[in-house]
């Protein structure tokens, strides 16, 4: 005689389920081979990409380590920079895949549309980048105080009171 009835079979408890469902997600790590690191789905610093906005430049990071060098466009358009990636139809071991993105970027006034520039790395990180240009502010300066030999016509009026 159990303690515990088995009427609804293996993994009825939802306790149970949690733990067979963070097994197999365990797993899934295994499906791919090891050089090719976790790809978490819900990584959105990937899908919007790194914007480094500093005094002196500006620059957007996409991972793009899906498409190779000339399946990859980057335009600008006034004063927006434009980045597509598209390869056509491909097969691999599940089937058939074809990925296509288009990411867009307002550049800030003080970077020049002329100065863009692209870089590809090894590993498919695309860099875009622009010096930011050197707007002289208004310096500032001293401004020495000047002897007057008059008196102010507040203090006079003061005087004059007393």
């Amino acid at each position: 005689m159990s303690l515990m009835p088995f009427s609804h079979g293996l993994f009825c408890d939802p306790y149970d389920r949690t733990l067979l469902n963070e097994a197999m997600r365990e797993l899934r790590h295994f499906e791919r081979p090891y050089w090719i690191g976790h790809q978490n789905p819900l990584n959105l610093a990937n899908a919007v990409g790194k914007v480094q906005n500093d005094k002196d430049k500006y620059a957007v990071s996409v991972d793009v380590s899906h498409f190779k060098p000339n399946e990859l466009k980057v335009t600008t358009t006034g004063h927006e920079v434009v980045i597509e990636g598209k390869h056509e139809e491909k097969t691999d071991e599940h089937g058939q895949i074809e990925r296509r993105f288009v990411r867009k970027y307002m550049l800030p006034k003080d970077v020049s549309v002329e100065a863009v520039v692209s870089h590809l790395s090894r590993d498919g990180i695309l860099t875009v980048s622009a010096p930011k240009a050197a707007i002289e502010g208004p310096t500032g300066r001293v401004i020495p105080i000047q002897p007057s030999h008059e008196e102010h016509p507040k203090h006079k009026a003061v005087e004059q009171h007393k």
